[in-house]
């Protein structure tokens, strides 16, 4: 199983420890995109050099966004060359339908959270970030979406809302055929479960089997498919250079 873990100092002692678990870990990268367009750049050749330098054989990109402007779609498509996995973080409704309408990521994250705006639930339905045409963005573009466990250390109120709101975007998902990849973004070792952990925790989000098992593969098949469509045998959907 492939594993998220937040790029930081101590990557390499968490690297091991999810190979002691049978797990393969992915570096993953953050990026803040802000109306200084001067500073985004600089921020991007920051992290090309650094992934560069490590010579990683996978990895993986969190893209926030503090300012959308004309630029901003071509920028999130350009960097799909220099990482494996493109991921969107969610959250803000005008956000998520950005991301989904106008980008080619691979993954939105938790498009459920609050932690940007407070959100509202209605009468009849959770304010869980998603929506009918979304989903059918999301389907036509083979956007997957990510439900991050990091919530669990929250408490109350927060946490019963965040759970039935990822309820909601599951059984969206499972209607339109959208894949979830669900788990801890690892930032510690003991964020570090075991399948069986997790299979138990995504249960209770309301996964189904199947979502349950296309969940365990979901990152590798998406890094197999992307690193494929950058290789000089490939031309375009199905088909391949001779």
């Amino acid at each position: 199983m492939y594993t998220l873990v937040k790029y930081s100092s101590n990557y390499e002692d968490i690297s091991k420890e999810c190979k002691n678990k049978n797990q393969t870990s992915i570096p993953l990268f953050s990026l803040t995109l802000t109306k200084q367009k001067d500073q985004n750049k600089q921020h991007i050749s920051k992290l090309k050099q650094l992934v560069n330098s490590k010579n990683f054989e996978y990895s993986a990109l969190q893209i926030t966004l503090n300012a959308i402007d004309n630029t901003t779609q071509g920028i999130i498509n350009q960097l799909k060359q220099d990482f494996d996995i493109i991921i969107g973080q969610g959250g803000l409704n005008k956000v998520n339908r950005f991301f989904l309408e106008q980008t080619q990521i691979d993954f939105l994250l938790d498009p459920h959270t609050s932690r940007f705006k407070v959100k509202f639930d209605f009468i009849h339905h959770f304010n869980s970030g998603l929506n009918h045409v979304l989903c059918k963005f999301a389907k036509e573009k083979n956007i997957g979406i990510i439900h991050s466990l990091n919530f669990m250390k929250q408490q109350g109120v927060i946490l019963t809302k965040d759970i039935a709101r990822m309820n909601q975007n599951t059984r969206f998902a499972r209607k339109y055929g959208i894949s979830i990849y669900s788990n801890f973004i690892i930032t510690k070792k003991e964020e570090i479960i075991s399948l069986i952990q997790l299979t138990s925790i995504q249960k209770e989000l309301g996964m189904d089997t199947k979502q349950i098992k296309e969940s365990q593969t979901i990152l590798e098949k998406k890094i197999k498919k992307n690193k494929h469509k950058k290789s000089q045998e490939y031309i375009s959907k199905g088909l391949r250079k001779l």
